[in-house]
Order: C-alpha cells, then structure tokens, then sequence
C-alpha cells in the first residue's frame, strides 16, 4: 500500500545507484551496465519516498515481450508493482514480493532462480579446448548458433567478439561449447549464454569454458556472478565446482511471455 510521500518516477538517480552498486555490486550490476551501453533498449522506474530513492525496476524491452528486473531491498517497496509493465511480461523479483506479482499480473508460471558468485578461489587448470574467440573466429560461431537455434545461443549473433568476452570450447576445430560476458564492470562481471552442442554434452565442456571465463574475471580484480534455475541440478553442481556460491535468490514469473530462464 502506498505511503505519504511515496511516489514512482521515470529514471534514476545515478548518484543513489552507485553508491549502492558499491555495497552490492552484484544487484545493481545491470542498471550501471545498461545505462552506459544499452540507451534506448530499457526503461528505468524508481521508488521515492520523502525524496529519497528505495528501489526500481529496470524494464528490458526485447522481443514481444519486456523483462523487468525489480532490485530492492526495502521490506515497504511495494508501490512498485504499480510500475510493472502489462502482460506479456517476464518479472524477476525478489521472493517476499513474488505472490503479489503473480496476483497482480495473473501468473501461475514462475521459476526459482539463484544468484551464484565467485569472489576468488584456485580453480581447475586451463583447458587447452578453450580460448577467447575473435573476430576471425565469427564464422564458427555463426555456425554454431545456425546449427542450435534457440533463446541460449540468440545473442551470440550480433557480438562484436573484439569488445564483448567469449570464450569457446573446440573439438577437433569445430567450436562446441560457448559462454560470454555479458556486463564487465570493475566490481563484477556476469556471465551468461553457457551452451554446450548436444552432441558433444556431458564432455565438461560447459564447465570449461564457465571456469575460463571465470578465471578472467578474477584475474582482472572483480568476482564473477551468474544467475542459474535453483531445480537446475546439474549446472548448479557444476558452477559450485568451479567456486560459486549461492548469494541470493529471485523469482521469474512469466506472465503470457512463454519464456522459461
């Protein structure tokens, strides 16, 4: 229920979202990243009580359907609900507000998801199977995401592979085994798009070229964090090998987007 002096506004204070970037810089990593290099693809909607900024949500528009992300850690932001776009929509929240959101955006489709991170730890030798790719190596990628069409390897397609990190994992030439960097901050990179050719799985593949990517992290002062389906057994197994840790965990709800994390 809203409270005196309790309003939504369009935008962001970046001065408010630094400072708590630099206390959690895992929960703020994407709206730093997207507002230096991702403008016109997002929308940012803040919670202000008594003039001072308490939460947002980051809304992503892509393809039919935005994705918010909803970063708070005020037990009383529930006002943002009311800054949720109208289904289609895919909302990522925090647990204590996930069966309000389902209500309010008539879901009954939600997955639990986990946030792991890597703050330092001896990992496993490099794999001489992997290495960061190129631009000389964008025709094999181009290749791979052909032969794997799907949500896992959609981004791949436009990466300008000189600026954005991957790292890929090869058998005999063939590249087989990707994961990417998808913010690169001082404090944090996060890492995504970990896609193994279902002809080549249960190889560790997957597992090496998450390590390698990361070890670069690490190497270069920041910890690295992911965010994985908590029933997803077989990758949480993996990630936690490598040296990640459960720091927090959110709710997807799907809201007529038919999408699945």
């Amino acid at each position: 229920m809203p409270v005196i002096g309790e309003t939504l506004v369009e935008g962001i204070d970046r001065e408010w979202l630094e400072g708590e970037a630099r206390r959690d810089p895992v929960a703020h990593a994407w709206a730093l990243w997207d507002l230096d290099h991702e403008p016109g693809r997002f929308r940012l909607v803040s919670l202000v009580r008594q003039g001072r900024t308490v939460g947002y949500l980051l809304i992503w528009y892509a393809g039919d359907a935005p994705r918010v992300h909803w970063v708070s850690s005020d037990p009383a932001d529930g006002m943002l609900a009311l800054g949720l776009p109208q289904p289609p929509v895919v909302a990522i929240v925090p647990e204590r507000v996930a069966s309000a959101v389902r209500e309010r955006l008539h879901s009954t489709i939600s997955y639990p998801l986990d946030i792991l991170v890597c703050a330092g730890r001896t990992l496993t030798p490099p794999d001489p199977r992997v290495r960061r790719l190129r631009s000389s190596d964008m025709a094999v990628l181009t290749e791979l995401v052909l032969r794997n069409p799907g949500v896992e390897t959609a981004g791949y397609a436009t990466l300008d592979l000189e600026r954005a990190p991957v790292w890929g994992a090869f058998e005999a030439d063939r590249l087989v085994a990707i994961a990417r960097i998808a913010v690169q901050l001082p404090a944090v990179w996060i890492v995504t798009g970990v896609f193994t050719d279902p002809s080549f799985r249960g190889r560790g593949l997957g597992r090496e070229v998450t390590a390698a990517a990361t070890e670069d992290a690490l190497a270069a002062g920041a910890r690295a964090a992911l965010y994985v389906r908590a029933d997803n057994a077989a990758a949480q197994t993996i990630y936690r090998e490598i040296g990640f840790e459960r720091v927090d965990r959110r709710i997807w709800i799907d809201a007529g987007a038919t999408r699945t994390p």
